[in-house]
């Protein structure tokens, strides 16, 4: 009996130890579900928003090195070793966006151009679609974990069929890309750009002169217009906006006597394909699948929305901007051909004087050409400044709807503002749900569309308020002093307009800029930041976005009481 009791009564300073040696042993299992905890993204937003923010960062890196960059005498900055600029062109070309500070035609050697390729390739396609395709090719087993997140990045709201949704999406927009390659090469070949504009420039003589356009041209080369044509191809298709031409995008082809109207027409239809959206293609292949065995199978209501909204805006927005700019015709720079001068400070033209007016032909394809590549592209045949401020204004618009969702364009996205309009009406008729071709939409995505579009619209107001505040020095041109007879820099009170078009143009991953390379250069720090901001808004989505940085939140069983609010 006492020795029982001895061996069973052990002291309680041998339990307390045991019990404290327990406590502090390291548990690798619950650090890690402490580390978890405190993470601050999600598992699936969290793991797209820190690859793309790895392959920006190190992209940028790579742009800035000497080899890479050329300092050349063109424009006569250094961007050698400019992280930021490196950092900025690596987030336009990976967002498919085409805001430039530094001129991909003259300031990048063959391998920066090559890494440019790259980063277009993997944003417009996505890196995790690029990786399921890839684990196709080698026939090698996907992951649900890759499934989920892929889905979220270029898929729609059915897992079962987002493999076969990505896969179809992918090799119809490869062939369009190949198709239109082949094209290109034979029309940048026979195709000869013009080297001056046809609007004149006035110098400090008094000399008028025809601007260079600075033209890397093809004409007649072989190797360099098999290369044009693969890297415009591939910069079309993912609507990224960037060129190897000029430091004026397309215009070389569109002055009288060198306007290349079939590589114009060329890279509309890529661009408009490319911001159709992964569902639709794989809505068109099933449908066309279907018909050949005789079964019907119906569009989904995704297909459905994004092709009347593009398709409406397509028609709607050109005719708009040329309202806006035939009310004012005598005076239009869209119209007319122009002389005027440049301003030292910001090299942006002033003085303008209309000379003569353009071809009718003309003025009709620049208007369709330019407010089409405002959807999503970012190629311009003319100056964006050529349209007058109602007209950019209708632009901004466009630009910050946007295509399709899970394409290679940006913006709140066409569903998203359908879905909008479609619930406002549905306000103003007094029904209690969105409804859209006899299909319900369900309450939390039109809560979540009216969250997107707020959100924003409260985003883009920000940055251009304090882009206004960081760079005003170089917003518009400089202004003469009176007393001293010197330039002064003016306060930007003119360029609010401008500021939307180039924000708008970044969350819209347009690469619509109506500032000169040398304010680009100039403008702030944070400026730049501000653009850099957008443009990642603009391709990784606001949805995506913001979930990156939303766990789930737990489930109670209650909630509070409701009560009305009288609203205006």
């Amino acid at each position: 009996m006492t020795s029982e009791r001895n061996r069973s009564d052990k002291p309680n300073w041998f339990k307390m130890t045991k019990d404290k040696q327990q406590k502090n042993k390291f548990d690798p299992q619950k650090a890690f579900l402490k580390l978890k905890t405190w993470w601050p993204l999600s598992k699936v937003s969290g793991r797209i928003f820190l690859i793309y923010l790895f392959i920006v960062l190190f992209g940028g890196f790579l742009l800035c090195i000497p080899g890479v960059v050329v300092n050349n005498d063109l424009n006569g900055y250094d961007f050698r070793w400019d992280y930021l600029t490196g950092i900025f062109t690596a987030s336009s070309a990976f967002s498919d966006t085409g805001i430039n500070i530094i001129d991909p035609s003259h300031d990048y050697t063959f391998w920066g151009q090559l890494i440019l390729l790259i980063l277009i390739e993997m944003g417009g396609i996505g890196v995790l679609t690029l990786k399921i395709i890839l684990f196709i090719a080698i026939n090698k087993k996907i992951s649900l974990s890759d499934t989920v997140v892929a889905q979220s990045e270029r898929g729609n709201d059915v897992k079962s069929s987002t493999i076969e949704l990505i896969k179809d999406g992918f090799i119809f927009l490869t062939f369009v890309q190949l198709i239109a390659a082949g094209v290109l090469f034979f029309l940048f070949f026979f195709s000869e750009p013009a080297s001056e504009s046809l609007n004149q420039v006035i110098g400090a003589n008094g000399t008028h002169s025809n601007p260079n356009l600075n033209v890397v041209s093809p004409y007649h080369n072989f190797m360099k217009s098999i290369w044009f044509a693969i890297f415009h191809s591939t910069s079309a298709i993912n609507n990224a906006g960037y060129d190897l031409l000029s430091t004026n995008s397309l215009q070389p082809y569109n002055i009288e006597g060198h306007q290349a109207y079939a590589i114009q027409i060329v890279f509309l239809l890529e661009w408009v394909i490319g911001g159709l959206g992964y569902p639709t293609f794989h809505d068109i292949k099933r449908k066309l699948k279907a018909r050949r065995v005789g079964q019907k199978v119906r569009f989904s209501l995704f297909t459905k929305l994004n092709f009347w909204v593009y398709s409406i805006l397509f028609v709607v927005g050109p005719l708009l901007v040329f309202a806006s700019e035939y009310s004012n015709q005598a005076n239009s720079l869209i119209f007319n051909y122009y002389t005027y001068e440049t301003d030292p400070l910001t090299q942006m033209p002033i003085n303008v004087i209309v000379t003569q007016a353009k071809p009718g032909y003309a003025v009709a394809m620049d208007i369709i050409f330019n407010t089409t590549a405002c959807r999503n592209a970012g190629f311009s045949t003319v100056p964006i400044n050529d349209f007058n401020a109602s007209s950019k204004t209708i632009l901004s618009s466009l630009m910050f709807i946007g295509s399709a969702p899970s394409s290679t364009a940006g913006g709140i996205r066409t569903t998203t503002f359908a879905i909008i309009i479609l619930s406002t009406w549905a306000v103003i008729r007094n029904k209690s749900y969105t409804s859209a071709f006899k299909k319900v939409i369900p309450a939390e995505t039109v809560r979540r569309s009216f969250s997107v579009f707020f959100i924003s619209v409260l985003i883009l107001t920000i940055v251009i308020i304090l882009i206004y505040f960081d760079s005003n020095a170089y917003l518009t041109p400089g202004v003469e002093n009176g007393v001293a007879g010197e330039l002064v820099q003016n306060q930007g009170d003119a360029s609010i307009i401008q500021i939307l078009t180039l924000i708008t143009s970044a969350y819209g991953t347009v690469g619509m800029n109506p500032f000169t390379q040398h304010q680009m250069y100039n403008f702030g720090v944070l400026t730049k930041l501000l653009i850099i901001l957008c443009m990642f808004l603009g391709q990784l989505g606001i949805s995506n976005t913001l979930l990156a940085f939303i766990k789930p939140s737990r489930k109670t069983n209650f909630k509070y009481l409701e009560e009305d609010v009288t609203i205006g």
